[in-house]
């Protein structure tokens, strides 16, 4: 899957549960800060780990299937 698209659904994710978490409770205003902190570092770890694929990091090894 590409980032991009990866980007996408996690934003539609991130939505629906902000969301969601705010309609049963408003006033957790530190928590659902911390949700959307949650978030952030979860597609920022994504981009590092789609970077250093690219870069030919730890990408896992082809699959001989012969």
């Amino acid at each position: 899957m590409k980032l991009s698209s990866k980007k996408q659904w996690l934003k539609v994710i991130e939505f629906a549960v902000v969301g969601t978490a705010t309609w049963l409770n408003p006033q957790a205003a530190f928590l659902l800060f911390l949700l959307r902190l949650c978030f952030q570092i979860l597609l920022a770890l994504q981009k590092e780990d789609e970077s250093k694929t690219n870069k030919g990091g730890y990408a896992q090894p082809p699959c001989d299937r012969t």
